[in-house]
């Protein structure tokens, strides 16, 4: 009987002492989980979606990770059938930032964006190749190393 109490206060010990996963595996899941939203609103964006909720209401911290997805050119499962386009979660993350920054996609225009108005919904019109996703990473980056 005694042996069953030491080794539970030895597991109770252990247990106390557990972490928290990482922050930065947390957040990058999160941000890769926008492969999920399948739906977006011109007005309301991805509201209402696990992945675009928790990555609004995450903070600051997770800016870095958003920053850094700005090149990830994995599709959403947003598709708009009259383009026959499936956003990137990179057209995602540039939105995303977009508004948590309370920036405009025209202060990136030299770096190479343009969000067309062909269509009513800015994430299908996010315009931008391979070079312009690198420029405006790192011009993201450079306002958050400056806002620190």
């Amino acid at each position: 009987m005694r042996t069953s109490y030491v080794v539970v206060a030895a597991v109770l010990a252990l247990g106390a002492t557990c972490q928290e996963p990482p922050r930065v595996g947390q957040m990058e899941n999160l941000v890769s989980g926008l492969a999920h939203l399948h739906t977006w609103d011109k007005d309301m964006q991805g509201k209402g979606q696990y992945a675009y909720d928790a990555v609004m209401g995450y903070g600051k911290d997770i800016f870095p990770v958003l920053v850094a997805h700005l090149t990830d050119d994995t599709p959403t499962a947003i598709r708009d059938e009259v383009s026959k386009r499936n956003p990137k979660i990179s057209d995602a993350a540039f939105l995303m930032l977009l508004d948590l920054t309370k920036s405009k996609w025209q202060d990136f225009v030299k770096e190479g964006v343009f969000v067309t108005t062909v269509l009513d919904n800015p994430i299908y019109c996010v315009k931008w190749d391979r070079q312009a996703k690198f420029k405006v990473q790192e011009k993201f980056r450079a306002m958050l190393a400056a806002q620190e």
